[in-house]
């Protein structure tokens, strides 16, 4: 998957080099107080940069909230994975065929000889 958002970036990269190339001339941008001179190219391209940042900046919250919890699915992972084999141990353990134990067979009284 990352491939794809790779060559969607390249892709998008050059379109926007392509653009700056063509449009070169001088346009005024206002906004509230400030006012801005520059190429249209670099302005659009300028544009086009803050907001892929903000794009960015809205989903970092929740690539970090899932990447915190796989995290915490990682290590409850690893603990269950942990208390399976100790229980596959005690069944393996109980599962054994017990060795005759002398002390468990019934003693028998010695035969008397008359």
């Amino acid at each position: 998957m990352a491939t794809v958002y790779l060559i969607v970036a390249l892709v998008i990269a050059v379109i926007a080099v392509i653009f700056a190339l063509q449009n070169t001339m001088t346009v005024t941008i206002s906004f509230l107080a400030w006012e801005v001179t520059g190429s249209l190219s670099l302005i659009l391209l300028v544009t086009l940069a803050i907001g892929a940042v903000i794009g960015l900046l809205v989903l970092a919250p929740s690539a970090i909230k899932k990447s915190f919890a796989a995290s915490g699915h990682l290590k409850r992972i690893n603990t269950l994975e942990k208390e399976l084999d100790e229980h596959k141990a005690k069944v393996a353990e109980l599962q054994k065929p017990k060795p005759a134990n002398p002390l468990d067979q019934p003693v028998e009284p010695p035969k008397s000889q008359q």
